[in-house]
């Protein structure tokens, strides 16, 4: 009986981790978007809505850019530790290989940045008259190779389940990031550059935050079958990941062509609330990850690993409801009017960060060693996102920043759709579709649409207290509204004590 009792819990999820580790994830991220919140009003006081514009930009090519000095690595990495995490000897060497393949690749490029052909390159993705060359990009293009190799150390600690480590990381990262920023922005003087010298300056501080727990790991043995096994199961990844971030991100490196600045600028900002509103994605996420293959490697068919993301999602649909509802009164509150526009592209982009969390669907893929499926279903995607926004943008450029976020949420929509009929298909793995029908409508309507708008009276306050109302009879129901008190409860002990 105590064999079976044994069995029974290592072949499901384990709950008590997977409710432990979206409970710290979550306390320290709303720290950490709760210090985006404060800061942010600052920094759109020190800068103009132009150079929050190019801020937004560089800021896509840093993660773009991030995705590819990486090579896909940390990938490779977590299912190597499932392997390997007995063996330190062996796991040591395996992360000191895989890490040397790193720099060898972020030096050549480095080396290549130097020549008139990056940057002529460059100008084929950004508008080099609006954003310099040097020190802009290349600057950005640092950041990546740092960004990269903490990406590793993370990566590592998530697996192990070392949730405060990571979620510490995230809140230094944070406030050094923006401390410096205003250090940099309105006592040094340095504008745009300052705020670029602060990314560099944070990333920095985090690489010897990790420096401890990860690079001490290392064993100086370099083998050549695990610099193999890293390429060969990370670089498939690059092209999985970079054209889903091209469908996230390339909004703006578009926008910023044919619109001005200013407006950048605007959908920049709403692109910011909406990573405020991401911390419970990612928190889930970032917890469900190391589960989710513990418990498909013991048991493919727990029914808890797709109920676990069907709840996730109607969770995080009422939560953006919320967010989407009051909106307006809080950016014209906190915000300079000059930035006022982001509340029109709100809605939308809200509704594209609870659609774009099913990219948790990836790892079935990843699981079964089939993601070159992800890259058809990105690529598919980001030819989507990109033709649309460059046949619609140039003709109606009034109106971009708002065909940015439709493109942007239909690609992620058609995505996960493909996700989910192949994995029922080839995988024999079904979710509730009415469900996420459901959700979709509530979050995607006419209605919603009409409550978030710019203008602010009583009337619209009353009705948008009643449409929450309705939509939370609708979402929370019993299971639902116990995982949510759960959570509660377990803050709340964590906090007491």
């Amino acid at each position: 009986m105590k064999f079976r009792k044994n069995y029974e819990r290592k072949g499901s999820m384990d709950s008590k981790n997977l409710l432990k580790g979206t409970m710290v994830y979550s306390l320290m991220n709303i720290v950490t978007k709760m210090g985006s919140l404060i800061f942010l009003p600052i920094i759109t006081r020190l800068l103009t809505p132009e150079e929050f514009g190019i801020a937004g930009t560089l800021d896509s090519v840093t993660t773009m850019a991030t995705i590819i000095l990486g090579l896909g690595i940390y990938n490779a990495q977590m299912k190597k530790y499932v392997d390997l995490k007995e063996n330190e000897n062996e796991m040591g060497s395996y992360m000191f290989s895989s890490f040397l393949v790193i720099m060898l690749f972020n030096g050549a490029l480095f080396i290549f940045m130097l020549t008139p052909a990056a940057k002529k390159l460059f100008s084929y993705i950004v508008n080099l008259d609006k954003i310099t060359y040097s020190p802009l990009i290349t600057t950005a293009i640092l950041i990546a190779s740092i960004n990269a190799i903490n990406t590793l150390g993370i990566t590592l600690f998530r697996m192990k389940r070392m949730y405060m480590k990571v979620a510490l990381g995230s809140t230094l990262s944070l406030f050094s990031n923006y401390i410096l920023a205003i250090y940099f922005i309105k006592y040094l003087k340095m504008g745009i550059f300052g705020n670029q010298v602060a990314n560099l300056g944070s990333s920095l501080l985090i690489l010897v935050y990790y420096f401890r727990g990860y690079f001490r790991k290392f064993k100086l043995k370099l083998k050549a079958e695990h610099m193999k096994y890293s390429l060969k199961n990370g670089i498939p990844l690059i092209f999985i990941e970079l054209t889903d971030q091209i469908v996230n991100l390339s909004d703006r490196l578009v926008l910023v062509n044919y619109v001005s600045l200013a407006a950048v600028g605007g959908y920049t900002l709403a692109a910011s609330g909406g990573r405020a509103f991401s911390v419970i994605k990612g928190s889930f996420v970032d917890s469900w990850t190391p589960e989710f293959y513990e418990a498909m490697k013991k048991d493919k068919n727990n029914p808890k690993i797709t109920g676990s993301v069907e709840n996730f999602i109607a969770i995080i649909s009422f939560v953006c409801v919320l967010a989407q509802l009051f909106a307006p009164e809080g950016i014209s509150l906190i915000f300079p009017k000059s930035y006022l526009k982001a509340i029109n592209y709100m809605p939308l982009i809200l509704a594209g960060i609870v659609i774009q969390a099913l990219y948790c669907l990836d790892y079935f893929f990843h699981f079964y060693e089939d993601s070159i499926y992800i890259f058809y279903f990105t690529l598919f995607a980001m030819i989507f996102n990109l033709a649309g926004n460059l046949i619609f943008i140039p003709k109606f450029p009034e109106t971009g920043p708002i065909i940015a976020a439709w493109t942007t949420l239909l690609a992620f929509l058609f995505r996960a759709m493909m996700e989910m009929a192949v994995i029922r298909k080839k995988y024999k793995i079904s979710f509730n579709y009415r469900k996420f029908l459901m959700y979709l409508l509530i979050i995607v309507n006419p209605v919603i649409f009409y409550l978030s708008s710019d203008e602010i009276t009583w009337t619209k306050f009353v009705m948008k207290i009643v449409y929450l109302v309705i939509v939370a009879k609708l979402i929370i129901n019993k299971e639902v509204y116990v995982k949510i008190i759960n959570i509660i409860l377990k803050i709340k002990g964590k906090i007491v004590k």
